[in-house]
């Protein structure tokens, strides 16, 4: 901020899609070991939700065996944001995370290849009052929320209830970009790329939801520095320079798996934003640690939050 007005400009260029390629265009020998991993996860999708959840549990099991850069980032995380917990505590912590992602794995496959009403009975859903209450203003709602193991899955079934156009960042596999984006396309009504503001603010403009997962470092450029359990960390900007821009109410989405299924909770996020960016990240990231703690081992503690540095140049902790 500056003088009380938002520097900031929205962006409007668009990423390559793969929405407007046939499958064809992917079938060069490049791309065959990815086919086959897709063929497999198709398989593992039809398989009872009881069977899934025991497949993925010994999948991250075997994740954590062999990804020793992911365990390491992990461990790293955990001292910095746990710093009271023995090592025989954080070494469980990652093992449970691990297990957790395994799950989330296979979730994944059943979000892209299953029909959603089969796991409708398996959602509780907390919130209809506050979806009635921020989409009669007119203005949209920006909805934020942190990246859990069950993200897929659960935000496969946010249809059911709230016309939600999601966020998302491409991949790196074009093949993989191909299949998620027909089947997330196939679940919601609209999906956006993370740098086509434009069509963020057509979608509020229409009264839809726009849906971020906003506890990721995506860099110095997009980022202002606020702390996150105690640290400072690279937080994006975009959610309160949305809602100052547009008046959008702003939306916690806290989501996660529970014994029998999963639970969906909308909460509306009081006197939010300010015209401060770095009071609006601060925020942002106390709503996050208040949504991880009940379920720790379902956060994203394999990424690499603390990657960017408040002063650039200083070395990454994640370095060895």
């Amino acid at each position: 901020m500056r003088n009380g007005a938002i520097v900031w400009k929205a962006t409007v260029a668009k990423k390559t899609s793969s929405l407007d390629k046939h499958f064809t265009h992917f079938l060069a020998p490049k791309h065959w070991l990815t086919w086959c991993a897709m063929g497999i996860a198709y398989l593992l999708s039809f398989l009872p939700w009881s069977l899934q959840q025991s497949v993925g549990k010994y999948l991250g099991r075997f994740l954590h065996a062999i990804a020793k850069r992911r365990r390491h980032i992990c461990d790293v995380n955990l001292k910095i944001c746990y710093p009271d917990l023995t090592k025989s505590e954080r070494k469980k912590l990652t093992k449970d995370h691990f297990e957790s992602m395994g799950k989330g794995t296979i979730e994944t496959f059943a979000s892209w290849f299953q029909d959603q009403k089969k796991y409708q009975h398996r959602i509780t859903f907390e919130g209809q009052e506050v979806i009635d209450k921020v989409l009669a203003k007119g203005r949209g709602c920006i909805l934020i929320s942190g990246h859990f193991s069950s993200l897929d899955i659960c935000g496969s079934q946010m249809p059911r209830f709230l016309d939600v156009h999601p966020i998302y960042k491409l991949q790196k596999n074009q093949v993989m970009n191909w299949v998620m984006e027909r089947q997330r396309q196939a679940i919601f009504s609209k999906t956006i790329e993370r740098t086509n503001m434009r069509e963020v603010l057509k979608s509020l403009k229409q009264n839809k939801a726009v849906w971020y997962a906003v506890d990721q470092d995506y860099g110095r450029k997009n980022s202002v520095f606020a702390p996150f359990y105690g640290r400072q960390c690279a937080t994006i900007a975009h959610i309160g320079r949305i809602a100052n821009m547009t008046n959008a109410p702003v939306v916690l989405y806290d989501y996660g798996r529970t014994e029998k299924g999963y639970h969906l909770r909308l909460v509306e996020v009081e006197n939010y934003p300010t015209q401060d960016d770095v009071e609006n990240a601060t925020r942002i990231n106390e709503l996050m640690q208040a949504v991880i703690e009940p379920k720790k081992a379902q956060y994203f503690w394999s990424h690499r939050r603390f990657k960017t540095q408040p002063i650039a140049g200083d070395p990454s902790p994640y370095n060895k």
